[in-house]
């Protein structure tokens, strides 16, 4: 069997291949400037347990919805995470000042809370529920408040305002707002706002070009700026072509510029997926955007995957079941995952999800409920029933002496396969892990007051010593949705003990 770490891309994706300082996630950096306002808000009413839950999403005019995208559930985690990052005492930096309830949504989903923001006899339920701590999960504790909030998008899709509001149950559940901002849209809100768009190739190769020839830290940020205004321009084009009801031609469809893929031809890689042993042909959906169907096999079946490159040349691949990446159990958007690279007339065998540090333990994937899926990750629930392959091509060599950067500051959460012990080993290791993993760092302000911020270039351990591949570009993307039923083969079976 092959040894998965070395056939590993480094996390790489436009406009983070620019050899200075990591692109910061611009959500998160602003969602991190006003965690003070949510934190004292926190400390001012004396609130001892906080959960997090789902955030609601509008794009322009549509109304207020919780199945918009990833966007709901993702930021209900990264604001979780930051309140662990924030919560520090300030008497004593090893102790919380207050607790930090860990998923409360699944928590309460498996104690049968139902629809706790539209009716007001569910939200007070949430008030009984007995929910795990973010660092110490087999603790049981009653929550005192809640946050959320609301993601809207502008009708030209050109800013985005995020609301965070609180509520407790001596406020008689009653939403309150405490703090709002306006920001830019930039690619990864498009994506979470499931915003469909097209990228051609001649612009993704332009792109990837800027991309290796940035020298410093301003020049990657130029040609960040530069990509999220070709996104931002794409997604408004396809915005106006379906306000005009005009037929999209398939060299226009989202994310396939050259034509939708099929499991045959995903930009050279061919996709073969068995059940039981026995092969499951995906069906195309009503649309030509790249989206397929298949059937749902029965509980328990093992579910493998097959990407068997039928090029002359490496290919790049980013395969996610269930919303995490099949390497290392990322959450992050696919152009920030670590790849398989497929030599030229390879076959690769996929048959779980990778992990450890060297990406050398496998948790195998089953067909489980579409319940027991969501139930285990509310943050994920959009994705559960989700197969998400991209292929990617190399742009061009890198510059001699250079060193990629995977990523920059982000609250997105921990690597999957590294959770369970970060959880478990208290509120100081979870803090420095989140940290660590999202890049970040605590300084002392003049006041004596502590402050976090995206940590400077070279803090957070050194690059992944795995194979590079300059430049990625997307050739093209195929998404499966598991056919409805009680069940979808796209998890992991539980670690065994």
């Amino acid at each position: 069997m092959f040894r998965p770490s070395r056939f590993l891309s480094l996390a790489l994706g436009l406009a983070l291949f620019a050899p200075a300082a990591a692109r910061a996630d611009a959500l998160d950096v602003q969602l991190n400037d006003h965690m003070e306002s949510v934190v004292k808000h926190i400390k001012a009413k004396g609130y001892k347990n906080v959960g997090v839950l789902r955030f609601r999403a509008q794009k322009g005019t549509g109304s207020e919805r919780f199945d918009v995208g990833p966007i709901n559930g993702n930021l209900a985690e990264r604001v979780e995470n930051l309140l662990v990052m924030h919560a520090s005492s300030k008497d004593d930096s090893m102790k919380p000042a207050f607790g930090v309830i860990h998923d409360a949504g699944a928590a309460a989903a498996k104690q049968k809370v139902g629809l706790w923001y539209s009716k007001p006899a569910e939200r007070k339920k949430l008030f009984g529920v007995d929910y795990p701590l973010a660092w110490d999960v087999k603790a049981k504790v009653k929550a005192d408040a809640f946050v959320t909030g609301k993601a809207a998008m502008s009708a030209d899709l050109k800013k985005t305002t995020v609301t965070l509001e609180a509520f407790d149950a001596r406020s008689g559940e009653k939403l309150a707002k405490v703090a709002e901002f306006t920001m830019d849209t930039d690619r990864n809100l498009v994506r979470d706002f499931n915003v469909p768009y097209t990228l051609t190739k001649d612009q993704k190769v332009a792109l990837a070009r800027s991309r290796a020839k940035a020298r410093n830290q301003e020049e990657g940020q130029k040609v960040e700026q530069q990509t999220n205004e070709v996104v931002l321009q794409q997604a408004q084009k396809v915005q106006q072509q379906q306000q005009k009801k005009q037929k999209v031609q398939p060299t226009e469809q989202p994310g396939q510029p050259d034509g939708p893929a099929t499991t045959q031809t995903v930009g050279g890689i061919r996709l073969k997926i068995t059940a039981g042993g026995t092969e499951v042909t995906p069906a195309p959906g009503a649309s030509q955007s790249g989206q397929y169907q298949m059937p749902c096999p029965a509980a328990g079946t093992p579910i493998v995957f097959m990407l068997e490159n039928t090029t002359d040349k490496e290919l790049g691949v980013v395969l996610k079941v269930g919303g995490l990446n099949t390497i290392g159990e990322q959450r992050e958007p696919a152009e920030q995952c670590r790849k398989w690279l497929v030599p030229a007339g390879k076959t690769y065998k996929i048959e779980g999800y990778h992990t450890g540090e060297k990406f050398d333990s496998v948790k195998k994937f089953t067909v489980m409920s579409k319940d027991e899926a969501t139930q285990a990750n509310t943050q994920l629930q959009d994705a559960v029933d989700l197969i998400e392959m991209v292929v990617y091509e190399s742009g061009g060599k890198q510059p001699d002496g250079e060193m990629a950067i995977s990523r920059g500051a982000n609250a997105r959460g921990i690597r999957g396969d590294k959770e369970k012990k970060a959880r478990s080993g208290g509120f100081q290791a979870l803090q420095q892990t989140l940290m660590k993993d999202g890049r970040w760092s605590r300084t002392r302000g003049r006041d004596g007051e502590m402050t976090i911020g995206p940590a400077k270039e070279g803090t957070g351990g050194p690059a992944p010593q795995e194979k590079d591949f300059p430049s990625p570009v997307e050739v093209k993307n195929l998404k499966i949705r598991i056919g409805s039923g009680t069940s979808q083969p796209v998890q992991v079976d539980p670690p065994q003990k």
